[in-house]
């Protein structure tokens, strides 16, 4: 039973935050001074959503969304949440030194992936990817569906370099920029 809830809790939550609850901190929050922060989307997912029978439109995110899930184990960055068709990624809350180039590693690679997948109707798929990095706060909120969460400006800037992204490229900030360099 320990091994099952062990395996529960690493799929919803880092091993670093894993570590602090079994030392026994029940609060988790964190500042981390750097972190590198992606978002994705897929273009025009409002219409496909509209078009497309509800089963084709979920076959096609679980298709995505498990190609993505394996990149970040592949590639060692943290997928924070999806909400609709938007895919949220982390680096460096974990204190790697390379936080930043994981994450333009990560980005092609989604860019890649998708390159090959096409929706039922054999429409080409495309996402925008907005990268920054800078400083952010994180934590567990909720009881009753916990969730890791990352608030604050870093957070806020790489969802409007997504926003404003051109479809299958990705907006990096000139912070992400720099962090790399």
């Amino acid at each position: 039973e320990a091994r099952v809830n062990m395996s529960l809790l690493a799929s919803i939550l880092p091993s670093n935050v894993i570590r602090q609850l079994k030392q026994g901190v029940t609060l988790i929050a964190q500042f981390h001074q750097q972190v590198t922060i992606l978002f994705s989307d897929i273009r025009g997912f409002t219409t496909l959503a509209t078009e497309w029978p509800t089963e084709q439109i979920i076959l096609m995110l679980n298709n995505m969304f498990t190609a993505f899930d394996r990149l970040c184990d592949t590639l060692g960055v943290y997928k924070v949440e999806t909400i609709g068709d938007a895919y949220m990624i982390v680096s460096g809350h974990d204190g790697v030194g390379d936080h930043a180039a994981r994450m333009l590693r990560m980005a092609a690679a989604m860019l890649g992936a998708v390159e090959d997948m096409r929706g039922y109707d054999g429409r080409e798929l495309q996402i925008r990817i907005g990268i920054h990095t800078g400083p952010a706060h994180s934590g567990v909120v909720g009881l009753s569906r916990p969730r890791y969460c990352f608030f604050g400006d870093t957070v806020n800037t790489a969802s409007r370099m997504e926003s404003t992204g051109f479809p299958m490229a990705v907006q990096v900030s000139a912070a992400t920029r720099d962090a790399v360099l």
